[in-house]
């Protein structure tokens, strides 16, 4: 596939938030080398960029601040900048950020995380249900830095939330085991058309990690199932999978209390499709169809009733899901200007970033 017309004097810029001339220049050779995550293989994420999001986003205390949240905490967000750490082999951030988040949110008997931590008045932890994809998030990152660093105590933090995990958050349905987004508020006992799930919960990336830790865990039939229900999740004209949805009956259907929207959370579906070893193509490929049609790499936020676009996902950021995407699929080669970061919000710079990790990790024939 057509490479960077010059590898020798391309380049990765990051641009501050704020507008500023500060700028973090790579040398692209260092993020076209193959796509394999070894400790030999050198960072996936480079120090330049790593640096100015991990100076921006996480405080010295290591937690990580979501700018497009009243400024929270969460546990996606401390799993993210764990991954990031890992991937950048930052081991002092990725251990301060460790110690802040079992601190903090570990607080739950059953060995899962609070959801959200808020900073002002005590108790900053008000809702202690969790979130099953920042819990996923984490393990996945503990994993990883245990195989990186050869920490055993990380290992046995992961193993013991993967086991968790299988033991409190996921649930059988008629449509099979499934991962629920909360242990609280979402089965067919709480919600009127529940059990209800977020497909963007499966982070498929982290099921081989966490088999290895956690082998008493059914992950390959949480992966089948949630590969089911992705394909059987095509809904109105756009055939999109709606943020939430509920497995009330025989077939998946967008639930009733949430919009009926393809939006912030479904957006990480693809992303999570793409980064696997094998990519399956069948789940994937409506995503990028729809993108095609639409004739633009700029996706939309789509009501799923109607297949109407109500509004962009405004940053750049949320492009590189588009593009690793297409990538994925077709081979479509990765644009060089997605290749360029500036730190907008939290959310859509941590998905461009992982965008452009998986892209290195998995399709060194794309770059």
């Amino acid at each position: 596939m057509p490479r960077l017309r010059s590898l020798a004097t391309a380049a990765m810029l990051l641009v501050m938030a704020d507008g500023s001339d500060q700028a973090y220049c790579v040398d692209a050779p260092a993020l076209a080398a193959p796509m394999q995550m070894t400790a030999a293989a050198g960072p996936l994420l480079p120090e330049a960029l790593w640096g100015a999001y991990r100076n921006h986003f996480i405080f010295p205390e290591g937690r990580l601040w979501d700018d497009g949240n009243d400024g929270v905490s969460h546990t996606e967000g401390q799993g993210y900048a764990m991954l990031l750490a890992v991937f950048a082999d930052d081991r002092a951030t990725f251990a301060r950020v460790w110690a802040w988040t079992s601190r903090e949110l570990f607080i739950r008997p059953d060995g899962l995380g609070a959801w959200r931590w808020e900073a002002g008045d005590s108790p900053h932890v008000k809702d202690r249900n969790n979130a099953t994809d920042g819990d996923l998030l984490i393990a996945w990152a503990l994993a990883e830095a245990a195989e990186r660093w050869e920490v055993p105590a990380y290992r046995a933090a992961a193993r013991k939330l993967a086991l968790a995990i299988g033991r409190s958050a996921t649930q059988p349905t008629g449509l099979g085991r499934v991962l629920m987004p909360g242990v609280a508020g979402f089965s067919a006992g709480e919600m009127p058309d529940g059990p209800i799930v977020n497909l963007s919960y499966w982070v498929f990336p982290a099921f081989d990690a966490l088999a290895k830790v956690a082998p008493e865990v059914d992950w390959e039939a949480l992966r089948a199932n949630g590969l089911r229900l992705i394909k059987a999740s095509r809904f109105g004209p756009a055939g999109l999978p709606s943020d939430w949805i509920s497995l009330r009956g025989r077939q998946p259907e967008p639930a009733e209390k949430f919009p009926k929207t393809f939006g912030y959370n479904a957006i990480r579906i693809p992303l999570y499709l793409a980064w696997v070893n094998a990519a399956d193509r069948d789940a994937l490929a409506p995503f990028v169809e729809h993108w095609k049609g639409l004739g633009t790499s700029q996706p939309s936020v789509i009501d799923v009733v109607s297949g109407r676009a109500v509004e962009p996902f405004y940053d750049t950021g949320y492009q590189a899901v588009v593009s690793l995407a297409a990538c994925a699929v077709d081979g479509a080669r990765f644009p060089d200007e997605l290749k360029t970061v500036r730190l907008g919000s939290y959310y859509a710079t941590t998905i461009q970033l992982l965008s452009l990790i998986a892209l290195r990790q998995r399709y060194a024939q794309c770059w």
